[in-house]
């Protein structure tokens, strides 16, 4: 919708972004903080963990946004991620684990259904199920 806007003097992009990460954002979050509090002292990897998970950390998404605002690129559809080049869930969450925790991870089961998301409620009011959102898979 937002690409096939048309007025004069308006033009629009589409930022794909990564799955955020850093200053505090809802999906890694509790992965960070279990990795320091090394409770639990394995990490979970939703399933096998080889699905593609591109990210993007906050300061540099918003840095892309300027950098659109000011540059206006040709192509109207970006994708925001950083340059990771196999970036499976599970060296994802290994790299968390390494850093600051045990450096164990471990597997656990892909939930066969996710509660709906009340409508009325903001991401900021969710409590986000990050299983599903380490599910994806794209490859950007």
């Amino acid at each position: 919708m937002v690409l096939n806007f048309k007025k004069e003097g308006v033009k629009t992009y589409v930022i794909a972004a990564g799955l955020l990460y850093g200053k505090g954002e809802a999906i890694l979050n509790s992965h960070f903080k279990q990795a320091w509090l090394q409770e639990p002292a394995r990490l979970p990897v939703v399933g096998l963990g080889n699905n593609l998970v591109p990210t993007v950390h906050v300061t540099d998404l918003a840095r892309m946004v300027k950098k659109v605002y000011e540059s206006k690129p040709e192509r109207p559809y970006i994708f925001g991620i950083d340059t990771t080049n196999k970036p499976s869930q599970k060296r994802l969450i290994t790299a968390i684990s390494n850093g600051i925790g045990t450096g164990l991870i471990e597997e656990t089961d892909i939930p066969h259904q996710f509660p709906k998301v009340h409508p009325n409620k903001t991401p900021l009011q969710l409590d986000l199920n990050w299983r599903k959102f380490l599910l994806m898979n794209i490859k950007a």
